[in-house]
């Protein structure tokens, strides 16, 4: 199992629950779409919705337009706002907590896209939003002649609640979301099929004004999940009503943290974010005597840790149509694995790590009248310059991604 990744994909999952946000900006301004102002934040507080209507939102990458939303308004003395999202990239469930794949949907392909649907309203003295996003697709397969059906299909529904106080100054949302599969063989049996796939998790700030220059953003979130397969056939290749192999993971996220936003000057936007995250994995595995080849068997492991994240970025305008933006991410990770077998009371494996993962980034952006064009850009642009100034011919892409948004005035 890869530390880094677990720890990786559960900030992911816990500070961004919408896998596909317009985050491009926030991204380059050093991965901080929690204590900015964006209409990325839609993915973390659907009640933001309400404060970005009339856009029209385009995502490019991997040489691909990938996703396309837009946000309606409808009425004037008590409006409200929906915005719709279509992507074309694979939703990639399901998935367990370590990011391998669960059951064995061999035909199904990446044709599992994404739909994202979001309703905003005031409601009282707050702003009410819902978010609802799914992932469905089957296959199935009839022999008429011998009356065989094999089935393969795979969902996953997501719902999202948040409330916005009407001056703005603090969020709060909940998200749920489960899925599952189902993998037939042609006899109708199942050779796998879902322990569980559901997920749990909150998150609040809190923006507090310390002047004409600084905010404070307080936040915290918690993340619990539950995600396992059992399998019939990986230990004699034949469906049976006993389970060759069954794993259960149980996730288990906290985090706390303190941002700031900081404007020196009208032309300048700097941000910065730490805080603390726990985590708590458990993975429970049983093994039949078909797999083993022998006695059957049952392993469990334990993964704990804590991880310091700081973050710091910039956005600072050079021209009247040109902001330049700059940012960098540090996680220090501590983990500890403590592995043991049923079959081997006496054992106990346990294993220790620290280290820290760096990143940094780069990004553009740029305003014709309502257009927006924000860029997550390559610094070989600066290293190497432009490919007719340098007289080489390369395929590299200039930026890793791209997002535009049109104001719909």
């Amino acid at each position: 199992m890869k530390q880094q990744l677990l720890l990786v994909l559960a900030l992911v999952v816990l500070l961004s629950a919408g896998a596909f946000a317009t985050d491009t900006r926030v991204v380059t301004m050093g991965d901080n779409n929690l204590v900015l102002l964006d209409e990325a934040n839609i993915f973390l507080f659907p009640s933001r919705v309400l404060e970005y209507p009339n856009l029209a939102v385009g995502e490019f990458s991997g040489d691909d337009f990938n996703e396309f939303g837009i946000h309606w308004k409808f009425g004037e003395e008590n409006p409200w706002v929906m915005a719709t999202y279509f992507s074309t990239r694979p939703e990639g469930v399901p998935v367990d907590f370590l990011g391998n794949p669960l059951g064995n949907l061999t035909e199904l392909g990446d044709e599992h896209k994404r739909v994202d649907l979001f309703y905003g309203r005031k409601m009282g003295d707050y702003k009410f939003g819902f978010h609802f996003g799914y992932s469905r697709t089957k296959y199935e397969e009839v022999d008429q002649t011998i009356l065989l059906t094999i089935e393969e299909k795979q969902y996953f529904y997501d719902f999202g609640f948040g409330l916005t106080q009407m001056d703005g100054n603090w969020d709060l949302a909940v998200d749920i979301g489960f899925g599952g599969w189902t993998d037939q063989n042609g006899g109708g049996e199942e050779e796998t099929e879902p322990w569980k796939f559901v997920q749990f998790s909150g998150l609040f700030r809190h923006f507090r004004d310390m002047g004409p220059d600084w905010t404070l953003i307080e936040h915290i979130g918690t993340f619990i999940g539950y995600r396992g397969e059992t399998d019939h056939v990986i230990g004699d290749g034949v469906p049976a009503t006993t389970a060759d192999y069954e794993a259960r993971q149980k996730l288990l996220d906290l985090e706390l943290g303190l941002g700031a936003n900081w404007t020196p000057s009208s032309k300048v936007l700097a941000v910065a974010d730490f805080g603390l995250m726990y985590q708590s994995l458990k993975i429970d595995q049983d093994f039949s005597a078909a797999y083993t080849g022998g006695a059957a068997a049952e392993n469990e492991v334990t993964r704990s840790g804590w991880s310091e994240f700081w973050k710091i970025g910039i956005d600072a305008e050079v021209f009247k149509w040109l902001d330049v933006r700059m940012g960098a991410t540090s996680d220090w990770i501590s983990v500890k694995d403590e592995t043991g077998s049923i079959m081997q009371l006496t054992t106990l494996t346990t294993q220790k790590s620290q280290y820290a993962n760096n990143e940094t980034y780069l990004g553009f952006g740029f305003h014709w009248g309502d257009f927006h064009l924000d860029t997550y850009t390559d610094p070989d642009l600066f290293l190497r310059g432009f490919d007719f100034i340098n007289g080489k011919s390369t395929n590299s892409d200039r930026n890793f991604r791209i997002s535009a948004v049109y104001e719909m005035k």
